[in-house]
């Protein structure tokens, strides 16, 4: 029988083709709505570490670009107990962070910058620097990512070359890594320079890091001093929030991904239909010398599993290829695609169920009348 069933599918290569081809189509969309979730997922994921706090200010929990905080709750902020400290002062990172245009070259573009001060490294300790030094005064260092959110060459944003902000040139002095989160797309200023360049005397957030992942204390600071309208909020928690706010966006691109695979599953059991209806009396002849329904039913099903999962192994292979170098950014977020072993065991499934789905009917549609009628056809 699989002998026969392989015969089938050589006998008729173009035919054969034509159903892999538009499988292959259905598995590469819903491998990239799959990679799309998984890249945002993990990439938000990841960028919240459980022993970070954010202080921002009260009622701008879902967005520190909203956010402004009076200097004076640095302050308050350095004498809660459980801070962790470097060389003898306190992990905290006051930044202002800013969506702004930024010129490179002849290319200018929306960019999310961060001001930060050198005690910013200590607290993010996922981030390290790959070249150069940190940024000081006229200077800016830029994420690994940077130059695909800008649309750049790698070589355009090496250390030693310019960036206009507000008029102004900055020299790039570094380029720093923090693999997985958000913070790779996104370029960074000395805190004294944005704040004087967008004529601020406010932060956006402070970030502290504490020594264990309690935040009784943080919380007790937050509500005794009602005067700084301030709120806390645990890294993991504030990601989770964007998470949640980007959720639509990842609705939309799996209803998409759905309604393509849907179209496409009726399109693949008409095209099944025909191919099948084509080999009518093939079947009928097959029957008249004692093949039975079911046996046939079994070469249906086993000619379009075969046919489903060469689609499948061919989409799962170019998309591993290709996926990982894709980067998408909305606002604040920016994200390479990942497609993972259980995105591979979905698509291994869907590749079974599509193989039964577009077969059945047909097949129903020929085994189920009488052999006399298709004898006399």
């Amino acid at each position: 029988m699989f002998t026969y069933t392989l015969l089938q599918i050589l006998k008729a290569p173009g035919r054969s083709f034509q159903l892999m081809f538009s499988a292959f189509l259905v598995f590469a969309l819903i491998f990239s709505a799959m990679a799309f979730e998984k890249g945002m997922d993990t990439s938000l994921a990841v960028s919240g570490d459980p022993l970070n706090v954010m202080i921002v200010g009260m009622g701008s929990e879902e967005s520190v670009e909203r956010s402004e905080i009076d200097p004076t709750a640095l302050v308050a902020t350095k004498a809660i107990p459980g801070i962790k400290t470097i060389f003898g002062q306190p992990a905290l990172s006051p930044e202002v962070v800013y969506n702004s245009s930024l010129k490179i070259g002849e290319i200018e573009k929306e960019a999310f910058l961060r001001g930060v001060t050198p005690m910013a490294m200590g607290v993010y300790e996922n981030v390290a620097l790959e070249s150069g030094h940190f940024p000081r005064s006229g200077e800016v260092m830029v994420g690994r990512l940077f130059s695909q959110r800008f649309g750049l060459e790698t070589s355009e944003v090496e250390i030693g070359n310019m960036v206009e902000f507000e008029g102004r040139q900055f020299r790039i002095s570094g380029q720093f890594r923090a693999p997985g989160s958000v913070m790779e797309s996104e370029i960074w200023i000395s805190l004294g320079d944005i704040m004087a360049l967008t004529q601020r005397d406010r932060y956006s957030s402070i970030t502290l890091r504490l020594e264990e992942q309690d935040y009784g204390d943080v919380d007790l600071m937050v509500k005794r001093r009602q005067d700084l309208q301030i709120s806390a909020i645990p890294e993991p928690d504030y990601y989770a929030q964007l998470s949640n706010f980007y959720g639509p966006i990842r609705w939309m691109a799996w209803c998409t991904a759905l309604l393509i695979a849907t179209g496409a599953l009726f399109g693949g059991m008409n095209s099944t239909f025909a191919a099948l209806d084509g080999r009518k009396k093939e079947f009928a002849t097959l029957q008249a010398v004692g093949y039975g329904r079911s046996r046939l039913l079994l070469s249906m099903l086993l000619e379009s599993t075969l046919i489903h999962l060469a689609a499948f192994l061919l989409a799962g292979y170019l998309c591993l290829l290709t996926l990982p170098q894709i980067s998408m950014g909305f606002g604040s977020v920016f994200f390479s695609l990942q497609l993972g072993a259980s995105q591979l065991m979905f698509g291994l499934a869907l590749a079974f169920v599509f193989a039964i789905s577009v077969t059945l009917i047909p097949a129903a549609h020929l085994l189920l009348p009488p052999l006399q009628n298709h004898l006399k056809d």
